[in-house]
């Protein structure tokens, strides 16, 4: 009895593991993408870079490293001609917002991490990624939906008081985020 749970849990690990990592690789997929959909990015990207920030905490570094790793791969030659820079930021040692970054991603944290963290970033003009849907009731702008179809969710209302715009096909592809009541 003792080795079907220890099986049972080890298959259980591995798996969680596993889906952990193809859902960071979607994100890695789609947030460079969702950039390129932004109304005049021509103008936010600097020296031909695509700036991406990664924010992490200690307990979330392995994920934060395949992440990056997983962006660096997919996009060894950068996309549409822009190379694409990963800077990382550690919740612990934030200060203030880096003003090159296009493209905030937000790993799990506390609630008042998150929302300062966000906030800040919103002074940086950045589009802010989270890495679970439940950070769009705290302003982040996009975030992703995985169901039968892998679908960007886009919060309207920080996307809207951002001042930062998208394409039309953005929205046609997307999710609008609806706040639960």
């Amino acid at each position: 009895m003792k080795v079907i749970i220890s099986i049972l849990l080890l298959v259980s690990f591995l798996f969680s593991k596993t889906l952990n990592n193809s859902l960071l690789d979607i994100h890695a997929t789609i947030m460079p993408k969702v950039l390129l959909l932004e109304h005049g990015v021509e103008k936010k990207i600097k020296d031909n870079k695509i700036n991406i920030t990664i924010a992490y905490e200690d307990n979330n570094y392995k994920d934060m490293k395949f992440l990056k790793t997983s962006i660096e791969s997919k996009y060894p030659k950068g996309i549409s001609g822009y190379e694409i820079v990963i800077d990382l930021i550690n919740y612990n040692n934030f200060q203030k917002c880096k003003k090159n970054t296009n493209i905030l991603y937000i790993f799990p944290s506390s609630e008042q991490n998150v929302i300062y963290l966000i906030n800040a970033y919103k002074e940086c003009d950045a589009i802010t990624f989270a890495s679970i849907k439940k950070y769009l009731k705290f302003d982040a702008m996009i975030s992703i939906d995985v169901g039968k179809k892998v679908k960007p969710i886009v919060n309207l209302n920080a996307v809207k008081n951002s001042g930062i715009s998208f394409k039309p096909v953005l929205l046609s592809i997307s999710k609008v985020y609806q706040e639960e009541k």
